[in-house]
């Protein structure tokens, strides 16, 4: 644990620091999350991958979704929340781990602070080691900066500290909580060209309306509006965002073959991904520098 983190804690009492144990259950010694209390929201952030585990609005509902069979264990991808997913998306055609390392990866908190209208900020950090060098050859600064108020908003800065360029690609990768998949209608994808996953070639098709998941879904949308909807039978979520990507998932019945899902329990979220991937993937110059935002509220 970094050294200055109890000091950083002690001048914010909204903030402290437990275990995924003593949260959630499960085996020692689990992992360290960061709790965050405010009259506006909660939040509560694994240190490991930066990674949001909890967010609800003061008088609302919890908006993500954690399995309940997630595992909190070191260098494990946690099931649930908003992993961050880079400095690639998906598959790795060397082989690599899918979703790239910087979810499981422990991040150090560097700077905490209420904000003039009693939101509270967090500042994590992600820098190059020896072992990300060997799966991505680039010397960089990974910086999340995270505000609660009665929205969550995320702010990713990508820095290549390196001499060569980086090809970098993310996804929010957002589990959101709701009563049941089956009776969620997705807003703001109409008229958007998809790449649908699960057919052979991964064809490119015509969003013809408001999306209702009946099945199986894996899709990345291209070209997206800021922001989208997520209506259910108790509210609403909107997500927004200045990436160009959105990615539409859920495993259905396939959930039965994930250890960390389990069966049936697909139905109480969806993915709603913001991020930059397939054709938005980018080229970060040496020394430069990549933005993306993404906020969620009621």
């Amino acid at each position: 644990m970094q050294a200055n983190l109890a000091t950083l804690l002690a001048t914010i009492p909204e903030m402290s620091l437990c275990s995924s144990v003593d949260l959630y259950g499960g085996e020692e010694p689990g992992l360290p999350l960061l709790q965050i209390q405010s009259e506006l929201g909660s939040a509560t952030i694994a240190l490991q991958g930066a990674h949001l585990l909890s967010f609800i609005p003061a008088g609302g509902r919890e908006l993500l979704w954690r399995s309940p069979k997630a595992v909190f264990a070191a260098g494990k991808a946690i099931r649930g929340g908003i992993p961050l997913c880079m400095p690639w998306f998906g598959r790795h055609p060397d082989g690599l781990p899918a979703h790239g390392f910087a979810r499981t990866s422990n991040w150090d908190v560097c700077e905490v602070e209420i904000l003039s209208d009693a939101e509270i900020k967090v500042v994590l950090e992600l820098s190059d080691s020896a072992a990300s060098l060997a799966l991505w050859p680039h010397a960089f600064v990974f910086r999340l900066e995270v505000t609660v108020g009665r929205e969550l908003t995320l702010q990713l800065v990508v820095e290549n500290c390196s001499d060569t360029a980086a090809v970098f690609s993310q996804a929010f990768h957002s589990y959101l909580a709701v009563p049941d998949v089956n009776e969620v209608l997705i807003r703001g994808l109409d008229g958007c060209t998809y790449v649908d996953a699960l057919l052979e070639g991964s064809p490119r098709c015509l969003q013809a309306g408001d999306l209702q998941m009946q099945a199986l879904t894996d899709r990345v949308y291209l070209d997206v509006p800021a922001e989208q909807v997520i209506r259910h039978s108790e509210g609403q979520i909107n997500v927004s965002s200045d990436t160009h990507c959105a990615i539409v998932w859920n495993p259905w019945e396939d959930a039965a073959k994930m250890a960390d899902v389990g069966q049936g329990n697909h139905t109480g979220f969806v993915c709603v991904e913001r991020g930059d991937v397939l054709d938005h993937a980018v080229s970060i110059a040496a020394g430069g520098v990549y933005r993306a935002t993404m906020s969620l509220s009621e």
